[in-house]
């Protein structure tokens, strides 16, 4: 289990529709590593049709001037730890998994030794970026939503989860938030598990995890669920089909550019020049 915190940074995409906002994600992407001309290795296993993945994501890395792109794809776990596999792994700056079935890309590449090295780059190696986009972002956490029923979502047993690939804990990661009541399907989470924290992403928004420090890029809004204040709920008292009762969920929103510290759980505003009064340097 890896108790350190990581050097390297997370960046956490919902789906993008907007190709201006999505290009200023990946510009950011690109800024994170530190060089002018990094090395993105982008892993189609989530996507219903691995061979389009790229195509489709093509247009953008061209107008963002990535050029140096590594894909990898496989059908059975057996096949991740390739010396390909791993050398492509080895040399990129950028890790990007692609849209798809997040069920999919873990049970493909959960516990095998590829994962084992992109974990080991992140917790070792500043400007070592792992991106996510819709199930990509989804399954990055060590617990992801596999399924949820928006209608019922605060009815107890109505959420599926699965093991993540175990990049960042405690976090949850939704990327279906342009659907209504996705809200309840965090509450439910932090329902079960007071200390983590829901994060729910809509289109065309990204957060980029750093130093125990979410920060929001691209346009429109983030959601944050909060269970460190319930102060009450009969998640234990009641039978599964039941409506779960909760008192204390914190629901935050977080616009462009705004910081959430995820160890103090609390919005980082800039400090102000009358703040800065008063303060030896």
């Amino acid at each position: 289990m890896q108790t350190q915190n990581p050097k390297g940074t997370l960046i956490a995409i919902g789906n993008h529709e907007n190709k201006k906002n999505c290009a200023a994600i990946f510009q950011r992407i690109i800024q994170e590593t530190g060089k002018t001309n990094p090395k993105m290795c982008l892993f189609t296993l989530a996507a219903d049709v691995p061979e389009q993945s790229k195509f489709e994501h093509q247009a953008m890395f061209n107008e963002v001037e990535i050029n140096d792109i590594s894909v990898i794809n496989f059908h059975s776990h057996t096949e991740a730890d390739t010396p390909e596999n791993l050398d492509k792994v080895k040399n990129a700056n950028i890790i990007l998994f692609a849209n798809g079935n997040q069920l999919k890309l873990s049970s493909l590449l959960g516990g095998t030794h590829l994962m084992a090295r992109i974990k080991k780059r992140y917790y070792n190696e500043t400007n070592f970026v792992v991106a996510g986009i819709g199930a990509g972002a989804a399954a990055m956490a060590n617990t992801m939503i596999v399924s949820c029923n928006s209608t019922d979502a605060m009815l107890k047993g109505e959420l599926e989860l699965a093991t993540g690939l175990d990049l960042i804990s405690s976090v949850f990661i939704d990327t279906h938030f342009a659907e209504s009541g996705r809200v309840g399907c965090l509450a439910q989470i932090v329902t079960f598990n007071a200390a983590a924290l829901g994060i729910g992403l809509s289109q065309n928004v990204a957060v980029i995890i750093k130093n125990n420090e979410i920060e929001v890029i691209g346009s429109g809004l983030i959601t944050l669920v909060d269970g460190t204040s319930i102060t009450y709920t009969n998640l234990t008292e009641i039978a599964h089909g039941n409506h779960i009762t909760v008192e204390g969920i914190k629901v935050h929103f977080l616009g462009i550019g705004k910081r959430f510290s995820i160890t103090e759980n609390k919005l980082q505003l800039p400090i102000t020049a009358n703040q800065l009064i008063g303060i030896e340097v």
